[in-house]
């Protein structure tokens, strides 16, 4: 009966621990970033939520016209509800802002100032020229508008076709929501496969999950 040598069954034995625990710890990551999976089998990442950022605040805002120079349009992007825009009494008149980059539209707010519009549009542009309507209405109410929209934009812009009141369009906030930025679940295996260990030497797999902002990370 031949011998193994005992350098060599603690290597074997060390390798088998690795093997197994590289299965183990891969099926916990398959877990984690599946977790996100509704009952429909539909990946959340398909029903991205709205964000809570309000993408428009500090950035460049230009308007059709101002009523003075007390209400410019950088007064509807500046994330203070005691400042606002106010254009000239005639219409149509718009107020947009250039967010720096293409963006995924899902909400505007509008806060109105009692001189608010009753037909309006959202509009968003590549370019600040070429003009796609992502909502419309002729029954605007004032206030403070949620509109929870789909579009995707450099610019946005209020475009405003009928005022309620005598005066023109003015208002204290114009607010950009996007959707967020994630690409889904991400999975990270390091060191995969078959794993080789020298006897005495330390040998370890990582391998780390993470979902909706969870993360899970295995050695």
């Amino acid at each position: 009966m031949s011998l193994i040598p005992y350098a060599e069954v603690r290597h074997r034995s060390r390798s088998r621990v690795i093997s197994v625990a590289v299965v183990v710890l891969t099926l916990v990551a398959a877990f984690l970033a599946t977790t996100a999976l509704g009952q429909t089998g539909v990946p959340a990442a398909s029903a991205a939520t709205c964000g809570t950022t309000n993408l428009a605040v500090n950035h460049p805002a230009t308007a059709s016209s101002t009523e003075n120079a007390g209400t410019p349009a950088s007064a509807a992007a500046d994330g203070n509800l005691g400042t606002r825009w106010s254009s000239a009494f005639s219409d149509p008149q718009w107020l947009q802002v250039d967010l720096g980059t293409s963006q995924p539209i899902c909400q505007v707010v509008l806060n109105w100032e009692a001189a608010y519009a009753t037909a309006f549009q959202i509009q968003t542009s590549p370019d600040g020229t070429t003009w796609t309507s992502i909502f419309s209405t002729t029954t605007g109410t004032g206030g403070v508008q949620t509109l929870n929209v789909s579009g995707t934009g450099r610019y946005v812009r209020m475009y405003g076709t009928a005022r309620a009141t005598p005066y023109g369009y003015s208002l204290w906030e114009f607010s950009v929501f996007t959707t967020g930025g994630g690409g889904g679940n991400t999975v990270t295996v390091t060191n995969p496969g078959s794993q080789v260990s020298t006897v005495g030497s330390a040998a370890s797999v990582q391998i780390s999950a993470n979902h909706a902002g969870a993360s899970a990370t295995s050695v």
